[in-house]
């Protein structure tokens, strides 16, 4: 498979997750999370995907400091209903990250382990997100805006070009190229991420 070098050079996310440990999917229960794997999961790379990861991160260090997170015992909350916007792509990748799921989740094995009705949306905050630790309850809410890392001017005239259906190959792959060129600026910058995230 192949895809922009910049996505390795992201930051990965460690988690623990006691249900891999338990199930011997995963030795020790430890789970190594990668860029390529929420794209995997999105089925594409945006700046919305990014923020994301992003607000992932940031947020599991705010609530866990040096410990590893635990997957599966961390509440996802949305500011948004699911069909608003792109409520439903944030939620269901910081899900994936944190194993939050809604109703349809895992059930538990003895009660023990779940993961359903750990994602919610349309709850009302100050922030865009809320994650929230099931064991002691601290949270933390997080919004994101990108707008301080602009995208290319020439990337709108292709865009409409692409979605018009009349871009030449070249015209598609430079408009590709410029669509990363933003996500990469956006994730490698991590100075700018305190800009971009917003931590109520």
């Amino acid at each position: 498979m192949r895809y922009p070098a910049f996505f390795d050079e992201v930051e990965t996310i460690d988690m623990y997750d006691p249900l891999a440990e338990t199930l011997g999917a995963a030795e020790e229960g430890r789970f190594t999370y990668s860029y390529i794997d929420m794209v995997k999961l999105a089925g594409h790379s945006c700046p919305t995907v990014a923020g994301a990861w992003i607000m992932a991160s940031v947020g599991l260090k705010r609530l866990y400091k040096e410990s590893l997170p635990v997957r599966g015992d961390i509440r996802v909350q949305m500011r948004g209903a699911l069909d608003e916007g792109v409520e439903g792509v944030i939620g269901s990748c910081i899900g994936f990250i944190t194993g939050a799921a809604n109703e349809g989740g895992f059930k538990g094995l003895g009660g023990r382990m779940a993961r359903n009705n750990r994602l919610f949306y349309g709850v009302e905050m100050e922030g865009e997100v809320r994650l929230t630790r099931l064991d002691n309850g601290e949270s933390v809410e997080l919004s994101y805006n990108p707008s301080i890392v602009p995208g290319n001017p020439e990337q709108q005239i292709l865009m409409q070009k692409v979605l018009g259906g009349v871009a030449t190959e070249e015209e598609k792959r430079r408009f590709g190229e410029l669509w990363q060129e933003r996500v990469k600026r956006i994730l490698l910058q991590k100075e700018l991420w305190e800009k971009m995230v917003t931590v109520f």
